[in-house]
């Protein structure tokens, strides 16, 4: 193990033991899988500070050999809104390992509209710029939008479609680590 290694696990660790009591907020995490990646994110819910979780890893090697991922931690904000509507803005620190490694320090929101029969749909976007990543990466972005029902109060089963880029100064290491439909299960705690 290198010492870059060591230091990411002491800072992830650290990152951690800070961020804890925001996990007392709720939140929805959400397990699913799309054609080419897989995926497993919680998003907090309810007013306040919440911690927002992410974990891309797509199926297809990039040109190293590797499978690309991305890692996200992050502080979301539930705001007042009317009866039917959440909206959450915050930001996530993000670890990209696709064509080279790289961290991200994105912006962006959530809007979730309650529907009948116990569904909501949703939409998120997140994104950095070069001037907030590390090396020659010029940007990240992370979206996606979908359906979830809930037949029980606390587990749901969700459809929708996620896209996660990162963009390079050399356009040929660009890479869509997500681009497509998925589909999951998601448990509210």
């Amino acid at each position: 193990m290198t010492l870059k290694d060591n230091n990411m696990i002491r800072y992830t660790l650290l990152a951690a033991l800070l961020a804890a009591p925001l996990l007392a907020q709720a939140g929805d995490t959400t397990l699913a899988r799309g054609n080419t990646y897989n995926f497993i994110t919680r998003m907090p819910t309810g007013l306040g500070p919440g911690l927002a979780l992410d974990h891309v890893k797509a199926d297809d090697k990039d040109s190293r050999g590797e499978k690309p991922s991305f890692s996200a931690a992050g502080v979301m904000f539930g705001l007042p809104v009317p009866t039917l509507l959440r909206l959450d803005v915050g930001a996530k620190a993000a670890y990209v390992e696709a064509e080279g490694t790289a961290t991200a320090a994105l912006v962006g929101a959530r809007l979730t509209v309650d529907l009948p029969l116990n569904a909501e749909a949703f939409v998120h976007g997140f994104y950095a710029g070069s001037a907030a990543a590390s090396g020659t990466v010029k940007r990240v972005s992370d979206t996606m939008g979908g359906v979830r029902w809930s037949p029980l109060k606390m587990v749901g089963v969700e459809v929708g479609y996620r896209t996660v880029q990162v963009k390079r100064e050399d356009a040929r290491r660009d890479i869509k680590l997500a681009d497509g439909p998925y589909a999951g299960v998601s448990v509210a705690f």
